[in-house]
Order: structure tokens, then C-alpha cells, then sequence
């Protein structure tokens, strides 16, 4: 099964957390495992990643935290992806320099298809962008219920 690591999970929690705040309103990693019950450490490190792609800004100070380093920029799955897990790849040998160290590199039968594969997903996670999940999210609970929306929010109708 395809499977999203936990550190890309928390990253996008992250990232759709920021994109709902103001532009010039901080978050921590302690709001965010507060929140979202996350351990603090582990978020901490995942916002350290995304700062050093420069897909959040890091306040220093006693009322420090991060932001979204450009909230109008297209940011697309792959990039967050990337970002904390390196290149996306379905299986080993796609990204290998030479296929030769593949140990089913004379057997295989399924390169061809794989690459395919691989090659779609890209161009999905390279389309699928922050704003489109943000949307998303929002259009589901559309006239369905009352949702909460954490403090830095109002309850809001939807």
C-alpha cells in the first residue's frame, strides 16, 4: 500500500494550520501538538524541515514561531513531500543511478509499468497544491455542521 509518512502527515497539518491563520500571526510546534495531538518534538523537527526549504519563516524571540514564508505561493504536495522525505518514489530502483543495482534488475518484469506509475503520481503531487487541499477541506463540511475550528479561529458555521 502507498502510504504518506507520519513527518509528510504532520507537515501538511502544519502547513493548512498557517494557511487559515493571518499572514503575520505565528505558530509553534507547541499550539500545533496541542491541537492537533501531535508529539511536540517530532513537530518541531518537521517545521525545522520546512523552514530550511524556505516553505515557512522562522520568528526567533520569546514570542517566536513560524509562518508561511509566502502565503500566496503555489505549493504543491510534491514540494512539501520532498521536503521532508526526499524524492517521492514508489519503488527503490526508480530513482537508482544505475538500475544494474537493482537485485531483480534481470528478472523484473514491472519496470516499465512502475515508471508509469511513478510518473503519474508526480505529475498528481505536482498539481495537487496547499490551496486546493485548504478548499477542499472547506467545501466538505459545507452546510453539513458546526465544526471548531482551533482558537486562533471562531466557530464557525459551514
Amino acid at each position: 500500500m502507498l502510504r504518506i509518512s507520519k513527518k509528510v502527515e504532520y507537515a501538511l497539518i502544519g502547513l493548512l494550520h498557517m494557511s487559515q491563520k493571518d499572514d503575520q500571526a505565528l505558530t509553534t510546534a507547541k499550539e500545533l501538538a496541542n491541537t492537533y495531538h501531535i508529539p511536540q518534538e517530532l513537530m518541531g523537527k518537521v517545521l525545522q524541515q520546512l523552514a530550511r526549504r524556505a516553505l515557512i519563516r522562522s520568528v526567533q524571540g520569546a514570542k517566536g514561531g513560524y509562518k508561511l514564508q509566502d502565503p500566496g505561493k503555489r505549493i504543491t504536495l510534491n514540494v512539501i513531500y520532498e521536503a521532508i522525505d526526499g524524492p517521492f518514489k514508489i519503488v527503490n530502483c526508480i530513482h537508482m543511478k544505475d538500475r544494474r543495482d537493482c537485485e531483480q534488475h534481470y528478472f523484473c518484469t514491472i519496470r516499465n509499468p512502475m515508471e508509469i506509475i511513478q510518473s503519474k503520481l508526480e505529475i498528481f503531487f505536482e498539481q495537487l497544491t496547499l490551496k486546493d487541499l485548504e478548499r477542499e477541506i472547506f467545501q466538505n463540511f459545507q452546510g453539513k455542521k458546526k465544526i471548531n475550528i482551533p482558537k486562533h479561529r471562531k466557530t464557525a458555521e459551514v
